[in-house]
């Protein structure tokens, strides 16, 4: 039966086909809206929803790499890396029982309530952001934790433990300063690390959170070179992140597992037995002890105590002991070689000598007379000899350290003159050490003093800066430039990396020796100073020969140096012991020196802090070092060079806890040594003696002058 009205079958079929063409084109329209669909999902974006579909079967997990080494120059093993396991929670794959899990963990694991309150935030981070991606609840669990996490993993889903190498710091605190020490990377940090990475189009992955970074030291300064590329492992698992085990069946072999590329070795300078050698023989609570190749400005040694385990600061430290360091007044987290700095006291003496000289108020056979103290005005200086040392010259000034032969120097010169000469042999600016955070010393000039001291600068000041008290601060890797220049005439940058390596030993990059600038005196000051230095060693009225007669007995070396002993408070009416005033009221104790010194090889500089007399309590460890350096020279030379470091070392035993022998309070405010009102010096101007007078006894120990 037909649906077309037989009475008007042409107007009804005209009517029909235009509805029949809106279905067709809108069937059509569906057909390709849906095949649009099917492109976009199959094809344009077909990779990743592949990824997403995997990822709920397999789980990529990371295999950190290995961190490079750090190697004396000897290529003794200091910083490697040990097994060790973290624990890891994938937010995706504990779902709704995150919280519960993660409160479960804390108990196991004994966290803290601050760690458990950062593993919420992380997880909520990561919830929200990356839940797929593993996080780092904690970090190197114990063989106990283990146990107890092996004995329970079926019941914590998305939980794993994860395989991880830790850094191992072999010798502890031994040269922590320099070295180092890592820690977990921060949320603003990681964002600033990773734009930089991919600025500088780096292989290396991203930082994730719970990563560990490089925080101070060489570990900071060379954290892209010794950061390694992270592999990964894709495995299958079930819904709740339970590992499966046919993943030949799922995943093809060639997809399974990238391996890790390691990070990059560094080959330091130092000499690590040398180093132990310092580390033992250096009696000081706080201080520095530096040793730098005369011929290359290349560190042999670097001592800075106190200084904290870096096993300890990379691992898991409480906030209690963090809170410890931190109040400590020793300032064990001080880099004290680059960023502390002090008065150089005596050891300050060479380059007034130089000023002296190179500026015409002295000429190198000028000797002047030392009743055993220094008049300006009303002011009066003391001498270090309270009875005077007679008529002195230079040889006799320096070696037996007569502050009253560099005072007059001082009025003379004025604290221009004296700036002038410092700038020009390396002090005042940072030496340009390869670790960051160095300071630049003061150095001050007339115009310093206006601008920082009420009243300004008045004449009286230069006195104090030319035994190096007053406001000249020095560190001690600037006092070791310094004594470097003395030694060759030149000013070398220190450094303590030789080369990087990669993990099969080939050299990518290594670093030369680098020289700032030259100190260039006329050789008849050189001759001056040096003769000044040898006798400070090796005459008997130097200060410092009663220690090379002990120290360097039957050795045949020549050294050349300086003691100092630096006051941190004003002098009183009596001059006391060190053990008669608290710790932080005692004088600093300084010793400079290098040798041969006919031909120098080796710098010096020893800083102990707070310990009094320089010729005492700094050249004893000094002069040490410098025999301990001939002798490994020579047994070298007899070895045809030094022995192969053994593949383990065991740690070395850290010197021994040393406690001040009186409590330890705030230092008081610095004083000056005497007060400078701006009067004419009443001392005679230098003159020229043709015989000396009273040669020069031995000199007793002293607040300032040596």
């Amino acid at each position: 039966m037909s649906i077309i009205p037989p009475s008007a079958p042409g107007a009804a079929q005209k009517e029909f086909k235009p509805r029949l063409a809106w279905a067709t084109g809108i069937v059509v329209l569906a057909f390709v809206v849906l095949l649009g669909r099917l492109y976009q999902l199959q094809l344009v974006q077909g990779e990743e929803y592949k990824e997403l579909a995997d990822e709920n079967f397999v789980k990529e997990l990371r295999i950190p790499a290995d961190r490079g080494l750090m190697l004396d120059r000897h290529r003794r093993v200091l910083v490697d890396s040990r097994p060790s396991y973290d624990v890891m929670l994938t937010p995706y794959f504990c779902g709704k029982q995150c919280d519960e899990i993660l409160g479960r963990l804390g108990t196991m694991l004994q966290l803290s309530s601050d760690e458990l309150e950062r593993a919420r935030a992380t997880l909520a981070n990561a919830r929200r952001n990356e839940p797929f991606r593993a996080f780092t609840v904690r970090v190197d669990i114990t063989r106990e934790e283990l146990d107890q996490y092996l004995a329970q993993q079926m019941d914590l889903p998305g939980v794993d433990v994860q395989a991880v190498p830790h850094r191992n710091y072999r010798f502890a605190g031994l040269g922590g300063h320099l070295i180092g020490y890592m820690n977990e990377v921060g949320p603003e940090e990681l964002k600033r690390l990773n734009v930089e990475l991919d600025d500088s189009r780096s292989p290396q992955g991203h930082y994730l959170l719970g990563d560990y970074v490089g925080r101070r030291g060489l570990e900071r300064r060379y954290e892209r070179d010794l950061r390694g590329v992270d592999g990964k492992e894709r495995v299958p698992v079930d819904a709740k992140g339970r590992r499966k085990g046919d993943a030949e069946n799922l995943i093809p072999e060639d997809q399974r597992v990238v391996p890790s590329t390691p990070g990059n070795n560094l080959v330091l300078s130092i000499d690590w037995r040398l180093q132990e050698f310092a580390e033992q023989t250096f009696p000081g609570t706080a201080g520095v002890v530096l040793a730098m190749d005369a011929k290359t400005g290349f560190l042999l040694t670097l001592v800075d105590r106190p200084a904290p385990d870096p096993n300890k600061m990379s691992g898991r430290i409480t906030a209690a002991e963090l809170a410890a360091i931190h109040s400590d007044p020793l300032q064990p987290e001080l880099f004290r070689a680059i960023q502390q700095h002090y008065h150089p006291g005596s050891t300050f003496k060479s380059v007034t000598s130089i000023a002296a000289l190179e500026e015409g108020v002295y000429k190198p056979n000028t000797s002047i007379f030392c009743p055993g103290h220094f008049s300006m005005g009303a002011a009066r200086w003391r001498c270090d000899k309270e009875t005077g040392h007679g008529y002195v010259d230079f040889e006799h000034a320096l070696g037996a350290s007569c502050d009253v032969f560099f005072y007059q120097a001082g009025a003379l010169l004025g604290a221009d003159n004296i700036a002038k000469w410092a700038r020009k042999a390396g002090l005042g600016a940072p030496t340009g050490f390869d670790i960051a955070g160095e300071i630049p010393g003061v150095i001050p000039d007339a115009a310093w003093h206006d601008k920082h001291i009420p009243g300004g600068y008045q004449r009286g000041m230069a006195v104090n800066l030319s035994i190096g008290q007053g406001d000249v601060n020095v560190t001690p890797m600037q006092q070791l430039v310094l004594y470097g220049a003395l030694a060759t005439g030149k000013i070398w940058r220190p450094q303590v990396v030789l080369r990087v390596e990669d993990a099969d030993g080939k050299e990518l990059k290594s670093f030369g020796p680098e020289v700032r600038g030259t100190l260039d005196i006329q050789p008849s000051t050189r001759k001056a100073v040096m003769d000044g230095l040898l006798a400070t060693v090796n005459e008997p009225y130097g200060t410092g020969n009663f220690v090379r007669l002990k120290e360097l007995k039957d050795v045949p070396v020549t050294v050349a140096g300086k003691t100092g002993t630096a006051q941190v408070v004003k002098l009183g009416a009596k001059r006391l012991r060190a053990e008669q005033v608290s710790y932080f009221e005692r004088d600093h104790a300084w010793f400079a020196a290098f040798a041969p010194a006919e031909d120098p090889e080796i710098v010096v500089v020893v800083l102990n802090e707070h310990a009094g007399f320089g010729a005492s309590n700094a050249a004893p460890t000094a002069l040490a070092l410098i025999r301990r350096y001939l002798e490994l020279k020579k047994e070298d030379a007899g070895q045809g060079g030094p022995q192969a470091a053994p593949a383990t070392a065991p740690a070395a035993t850290p010197p021994p806890s040393r406690s001040p022998v009186a409590p330890a309070s705030p230092p008081p405010a610095r004083s000056p040594v005497a007060p400078a009102p701006p009067a004419a010096p009443e001392q005679p101007a230098a003159q020229e003696q043709p015989k000396l007078g009273a040669r020069v006894a031995p000199v007793g120990r002293a607040s300032h002058g040596a």
